[in-house]
């Protein structure tokens, strides 16, 4: 049920995002006036061209919204692509001492072919002790060769997986279900609430996961795994371009839906049970039918990332218990 203070919230506009609504409709007149498509590519040129004509202090309350929305991606972009040379470069390294290696290697075994054919026909004692200790010292060199490249290989191994590590704590994705992971969903929860205070619109997110009871009839991890990347793909299949769908670890899925309140984060949650319920699957040879369920709250100028979070993992648990589809967080 949609609150009193919902419409109020939404009514009180603040003068700046007023003239940012009157200056978003002025764009769109201009673009049917001149017979361009208002596809999101033209919008945003004519946009950014319009704004140079407006009042600098207008321009400058436009830019300032739009760096919360913005802000930090270029360091971050900028940090990974420097962790990813800095690996390209230890992996260059690596392969070239391997190569430096398998070289020495093989020159080792040269001599030691090249030492038993000498030997084969030496008659005298010292000639053997002669053929020997020349042998011995070509091959203590090859050997202090190999084992300084050794070292080296072994140090930059140790750099190179210290990098990998930070790559993969920076990574945005979840590799297993190929959506967004925890870390970058919270710093989008954190982005869109920075949104909601400057804008005053609404947004929800939603937690889901497989119920416990569904999860427990099947016996091994890589079914349950089956499961959920199927979960995974019909998030994604109905999910809008401005939503953010993640996995976030355990099972757990989740969705921010920018400008979208509790009624149509409930809507969501019903069309996504039906899809999932309709998509039941033969799986350890049986029919499984897929049961979900999901806590829900909103997102407004009231919002703190970490509070909500919890109250949606508290929301998820209290339907799974009740047997409900979805639980909502109340004032949050």
């Amino acid at each position: 049920m949609i609150k009193k203070d919902d419409i109020n919230l939404a009514a009180d506009l603040n003068e700046a995002s007023t003239e940012l609504e009157l200056f978003a409709k002025k764009v769109l007149d201009k673009l049917i006036e001149e017979n361009i498509y208002p596809i999101p590519y033209y919008y945003s040129i004519y946009f950014f061209n319009m704004l140079e004509e407006e009042d600098i202090e207008f321009k400058k309350s436009v830019m300032e919204i739009i760096a919360l929305e913005s802000s930090n991606e270029i360091d971050e972009s900028l940090k990974f692509e420097q962790q990813l040379k800095k690996s390209f470069q230890y992996s260059k390294k690596i392969v070239k001492d391997t190569a430096m290696i398998y070289k020495l290697s093989s020159l080792l075994k040269e001599k030691n072919n090249y030492f038993l054919k000498e030997v084969e026909n030496v008659a005298s004692p010292q000639a053997f002790k002669n053929i020997l200790l020349n042998s011995k010292k070509n091959i203590d060199v090859i050997n202090k060769k190999i084992n300084q490249s050794l070292e080296e290989l072994k140090e930059i191994y140790a750099q190179n997986l210290t990098t990998l590590k930070e790559i993969e704590k920076e990574s945005i994705f979840d590799a297993l279900y190929g959506i967004y992971n925890k870390k970058y969903f919270l710093s989008e929860v954190e982005k869109e609430i920075k949104q909601i205070k400057s804008l005053k619109h609404i947004s929800s997110i939603i937690i889901l996961k497989v119920k416990d009871n569904i999860m427990n009839q099947l016996k091994s991890e890589k079914s349950k795994i089956i499961v959920n990347k199927m979960i995974a793909r019909i998030l994604l299949k109905t999910s809008r371009r401005t939503d953010i769908v993640a996995h976030l670890g355990d099972g757990k899925f989740a969705m921010l839906l920018k400008h979208t309140d509790r009624i149509g984060a409930m809507k969501t949650s019903e069309r996504l049970s039906d899809m999932i319920m309709n998509s039941s699957m033969f799986i350890e040879d049986k029919e499984l039918e897929i049961q979900i369920a999901i806590g829900i709250s909103e997102l407004t100028i009231d919002s703190e990332t970490t509070k909500t979070i919890d109250c949606v993992y508290d929301k998820l648990e209290e339907a799974e218990k009740e047997n409900q589809l979805y639980k909502i967080c109340e004032g949050e």
